[in-house]
């Protein structure tokens, strides 16, 4: 089976003394470019504390990560849709 790889993320180079957010909202930076680097750093995210969560005997911090790692799934999931939203619209 082939395993899916995500795109890169993007790096922007901003003009000095402006935030990502002017950038965006300047259409310096596209919008769909900061959803894409936000879905794909929240994959590392899920997936290394995926691994962490094997490694841990204490049960009370397995359940804690468990929860952080479910909101994570349902942020990741969400904020995908969002990207391919907005990638449409443009």
């Amino acid at each position: 089976m082939k395993k899916i790889v995500p795109d890169p993320p993007h790096v922007f180079e901003l003009p000095p003394g402006k935030s990502l957010s002017r950038a965006i909202s300047d259409g310096i930076v596209p919008i769909e470019f900061v959803m894409m680097n936000v879905t794909h750093y929240l994959m590392f995210a899920y997936s290394d504390s995926r691994r962490a969560l094997e490694r841990i005997e204490d049960e009370e911090t397995r359940q804690q990560l468990e929860h952080g790692l479910r909101a994570m799934q349902i942020t990741w999931g969400q904020a995908d849709a969002l990207a391919l939203a907005v990638e449409r619209q443009r």
